[in-house]
């Protein structure tokens, strides 16, 4: 799956010989992206029959501009199923189908108020709306006109206030920014002359639930060109390969019945060995050990179900007794789920209070895309992907 946004500040002189409008062609058949959002259009002239025939697209769904203010368009191909909920001045909201796999996904194509006096009902809009599909993945894009954070510009003059009240919207809605590759601004005043600003102001924000069946999303600045924001480009379709981790303990595993003896016969059995060579044999047992066991998750589903079957039985000749020790099982399982993903969220501050796993599994989502590395730039200026030559690089 892949997607385009892009403020493009309007099409062009004409729809089918404009330079701008070339681009955007060769971006989306390039790219082969199956929806593009394009943003401040700051014009009304084209309807979803022009676009349809002007572009390689299955259809399209225009929002007129005002004057010469706004207007947004919002273009597929027949790979996705799209329905359009909702839509205004700064907002597309719709519901999309990937055909392919049949995942049904939400997406908020944002135009951020350049003057900032809509950003509470943009924001209003696009609680409600996620909240309405709660559970369903979510994938927010475009020119969304605020910063995140200092870095995000390079003007000295940040408005704090504004900066914290727009991560209070993204969090209320349970979305996080998904990070980038490729240059660090989106847009720029152009004031080449003088002082010129750069900002990233153009992003892709997602859910929990969206990083779950997408967990390799990428988002690309491409160059700023024939406008003054860069198209982001989301793709799902890494070419990230995973690296292979090193031996981390489970604290949950102590929880378990057979740890203590499998440590302590792993431990025995390399006594003639230096104390690093039985560490690493300590550590290849465990790991093997832990690997026989069933997920934690699947341990509980197996228990809820027989559960649910006991008490499906006639009242008679249920036994009670049985159901006792499943729900005790189960009570265990979750404290050494809990534990599971406290010790990954890296959350150290929640070592009491509620158990929510939800939460912790989120965190956990977060922080893998935060350490997640990509790709650098060698001291030569080659881009390096592969995991094993990034490493190298660090340790030269």
């Amino acid at each position: 799956m892949k997607l385009i946004g892009w403020n493009c500040q309007g099409p062009g002189r004409n729809l089918d010989r404009s330079k701008k409008m070339g681009y955007l062609d060769n971006l989306m058949s390039s790219t082969k992206a199956q929806v593009t959002f394009v943003s401040e259009i700051r014009t009304s002239k084209y309807n979803s029959t022009q676009l349809n025939n002007r572009f390689n697209i299955a259809d399209s769904f225009v929002v007129p501009s005002a004057g010469f203010s706004g207007g947004l368009w919002l273009l597929w191909t027949d790979e996705v199923q799209v329905t359009t909920n909702f839509s205004s001045h700064h907002l597309i909201l719709a519901n999309v189908v990937n055909i392919a796999y049949n995942i049904d996904f939400v997406l908020v194509c944002v135009y951020g108020d350049p003057q900032h006096r809509q950003d509470k009902v943009i924001w209003d809009q696009i609680s409600i709306f996620v909240h309405d599909n709660l559970g369903k993945p979510v994938v927010c894009m475009g020119d969304l006109n605020n910063i995140m954070c200092d870095v995000d510009t390079t003007s000295a003059h940040v408005n704090k206030y504004r900066m914290r009240t727009f991560n209070s919207y993204v969090k209320q809605c349970g979305l996080f920014d998904l990070g980038y590759s490729g240059p660090a601004y989106t847009w720029t005043n152009k004031c080449f002359s003088s002082t010129p600003v750069f900002e990233r102001l153009d992003r892709c924000l997602a859910n929990a639930e969206w990083c779950g069946i997408y967990p390799n999303t990428n988002v690309f600045n491409l160059p700023i060109m024939f406008s003054d924001h860069a198209p982001i480009l989301i793709s799902t379709e890494s070419h990230f390969r995973k690296p292979k981790l090193s031996f981390k303990f489970g604290n949950w595993w102590t929880m378990e019945d057979d740890f203590q003896i499998t440590a302590k016969t792993a431990w025995i059995s390399s006594a003639n060995r230096p104390f690093h060579a039985r560490t690493t044999h300590l550590a290849g047992s465990l790991k093997k050990w832990c690997k026989k066991k069933k997920p934690l998750s699947q341990q509980l589903d197996n228990i809820h179900e027989q559960i649910k079957n006991i008490q499906m039985q006639p009242i008679q000749v249920q036994n009670h007794s049985l159901e006792a020790d499943l729900i005790l099982q189960h009570e265990e399982n979750m404290t050494k789920l809990i534990e599971y993903y406290r010790q990954r969220a890296k959350k150290h501050w929640a070592t009491q209070g509620d158990r929510n796993t939800s939460f912790f599994h989120n965190a956990v989502l977060k922080r893998r895309r935060r350490n997640r590395i990509i790709s650098i730039s060698d001291t030569h200026g080659n881009n390096l992907h592969d995991p094993k030559d990034i490493a190298n690089e660090f340790v030269k």
